[in-house]
């Protein structure tokens, strides 16, 4: 399964929770409860990630 396009990571924590992230873009995570929770989570964080992202491209275009 890809978010966005990207593949992604899910690692289950020392607490039971479970961490998932993008595999190319480490600093794009989430957190659960569930394996499926941390990846509704992280789809959230990757729609967020990546509009932010894009954001910043437009603006240093425009100048």
């Amino acid at each position: 399964m890809e978010i966005n396009g990207s593949k992604y990571v899910v690692e289950c924590t020392p607490d039971g929770a479970y961490y998932a992230y993008l595999a190319n873009h480490e600093q794009c995570f989430a957190y659960g409860e569930t394996e499926e929770e941390a990846l509704e989570n992280l789809e959230d964080a990757a729609e967020e990630f990546y509009g932010e992202f894009n954001s910043i491209f437009y603006i240093e275009d425009i100048a």
